[in-house]
């Protein structure tokens, strides 16, 4: 930080230096013994010393120094000298080149700094300075709302919250704003620093970035790029209990290793998030990451998406790699492994067990050198025992056994998963959440949560997304969550009304498909709305299921 004064000099009627006092700041040393012979010279036959004092300035040795010159009496004359502030300047310079508004505020919200985009955005003349104005001397917003006010109240940062909202000047305002508070080394804040960006900004900004993409992209490999294929890591994973602290254990111990490793849980538990944070520890960490939903393809085309297919093979057919050469040197995640017929997994394994591969079509062998973790939503020992599961690709896949605990097995958690969501990831256009009543906590604690934590993300999104004043209320939580939020063992929502008699209005055949509408919405949402997982799951066919789907409209 620059001193306010650096050097004090005084000089005596016929302007000659008797006297140079030094700040305690002042630390350059060789800099303090050349000035120190000054003394006993008349300032202005000083070598390379160029004065100004209409501007205040002086110049010498290449330094500038920032000037004040005063009367102590008829005698006596007295110089402060300030160096200039170079740090200040460059970086004040530097936030006037950025395309985006930077604004520092001190932590009562008052204004300490806007960039030139800053100023344009709100017509403020560029000779012009806001600094010392408070926040809301220039915008006209909701307090409670606020991106830069929130982040000083909260000291928590603040992510691309969109606000729409008028200038004091009337100028009508719509943009994305993030505020991030700036602490002092004893955890006091110091301010916070806003970045503010309306449509014009980014349009202008796009195609600078899009050049620099290209010539990044056309000097660089794909190595050197960084390019990541996770996102995850075991250190997202929330929850404290000791079923999810044993499951995160366990991946720690085997990520690592090259084992290859089946991890189990039901839909929506976060499998594929333990099996990023695995590959992301493992020391294939720098390659691939391929994940296949083996329930999404049908079996007709799951062999082309594995293998590839060489031009012929089949009408339509190209020469094009599968996902298991993408995967080569890297990691493979077969999610929903029990989604896959016997005979898919038979080729599979032998995949595993030669280290080669054949294309589609093709009678040339392609070394593979890949690492397997794969997932099912179902007891992967017993599905080996059915026979659902080939047992010897069980035990090639299951070096190891990850088992993610469900929801409703690890309530404890609950609290610090919505916290998690509601400070983390919640809609960036919703107002922040800080308060949650116990009615709202009753509703999500006596739920059996089929969906598991996927399913309670979707529930807090919605109710986030209508919250009022900050606070999540019973009322906030969406009307079929409210009407399914009790187990099927209960008395269905429909029986209970004030009169035996009103129980039966809607008749046999009504009361009779809304308890099967509600078994079909619950089914479906605890297969993850897999059509295929839930008429399994309810014994019926696909077809089936497809025609109760369209009739209830779920």
């Amino acid at each position: 930080m620059s001193q306010l004064i650096d050097i004090l000099i005084l000089l005596d009627q016929q302007s000659v230096i008797h006297q140079i006092l030094f700040s305690e700041g002042f630390s350059d040393d060789k800099l303090r013994v050349e000035i120190l012979r000054w003394q006993g010279v008349e300032i202005t036959k000083i070598p390379d010393m160029a004065w100004d004092f209409s501007q205040g300035t002086v110049r010498w040795n290449g330094l500038r120094f920032e000037l004040l010159r005063f009367s102590l009496n008829s005698f006596t004359q007295c110089l402060l000298l300030r160096r200039e502030p170079l740090r200040e300047r460059l970086m004040e310079a530097a936030l006037d080149f950025m395309d985006d508004g930077i604004q520092l505020y001190g932590p009562d919200a008052s204004i300490q700094f806007f960039n030139c985009a800053t100023k344009q955005l709100l017509d403020i003349p560029p000779e012009d300075s806001a600094e010392g104005q408070h926040l809301l001397d220039l915008f006209l917003v909701d307090k409670e709302f606020s991106t830069t006010l929130t982040a000083l109240r909260t000291q928590m940062p603040i992510h691309n919250r969109f606000d729409c909202y008028k200038s004091t000047s009337g100028k009508d305002l719509a943009t994305v704003n993030s505020s991030y508070p700036v602490c002092r080394a004893d955890g006091s804040l110091m301010g916070t620093i806003t970045l503010e960006r309306d449509i014009s900004m980014v349009r202008r900004q796009l195609p600078d970035l899009q050049d620099i993409q290209r010539t990044l992209t056309s000097h660089l490999s794909s190595t050197l790029l960084g390019e990541k294929t996770t996102r995850y890591s075991l250190d997202d994973l929330i929850g404290s209990s000791p079923q999810m602290r044993a499951a995160v254990n366990l991946a720690r111990q085997m990520a690592p290793k090259n084992f290859n490793v089946l991890i189990q849980g039901e839909t929506g538990t976060g499998k594929e998030l333990f099996a990023q944070g695995i590959h992301s520890l493992s020391s294939r960490r720098n390659e691939k990451f391929v994940a296949v939903n083996c329930a999404a393809f049908p079996e007709s085309l799951i062999e082309g998406m594995l293998f590839g297919t060489v031009k012929g093979a089949f009408t339509g057919s190209t020469d094009k790699a599968g996902l298991l050469e993408a995967a080569n040197h890297g990691t493979l995640f077969l999610d929903e492994l029990n989604s896959m017929s016997l005979s898919m997994q038979a080729k599979l394994l032998r995949v595993l067990e030669e280290g080669t591969l054949q294309r589609v079509g093709s009678t040339k062998e392609i070394q593979v050198d890949i690492r397997v973790l794969s997932s099912c939503n179902q007891d992967a020992f017993a599905l080996a025992e059915s026979g659902a599961l080939r047992r010897d690709l069980f035990y090639r896949l299951a070096s190891a056994v990850v088992e993610i605990p469900p929801l409703r097995e690890r309530m404890e958690d609950l609290e610090e998963l919505v916290w998690h969501f509601v400070r983390e990831r919640g809609p960036r256009s919703a107002q922040p959440v800080e308060t949650i009543e116990p009615d709202f906590w009753t509703h999500l604690r006596q739920y059996s949560w089929p969906g598991n934590v996927r399913e309670l993300f979707h529930i807090l999104e919605c109710s986030v997304s209508v919250a009022k004043q900050g606070v999540l209320r019973q009322c906030d939580l969406p009307v079929y969550f409210l009407r399914h939020s009790t187990p099927l063992t209960q008395t269905p929502p429909s029986a209970v009304v004030s009169s035996p008699k009103a129980a039966f209005q809607k008749g046999l055949d009504g009361l009779v498909q809304e308890y099967e509408r509600q078994i079909l919405s619950q089914a479906y949402l605890a297969c993850g709305k897999n059509a295929t997982q839930t008429a399994e799951l309810l014994k019926i066919s696909r077809q089936s299921f497809q025609y109760y789907k369209k009739k209830y409209d779920l």
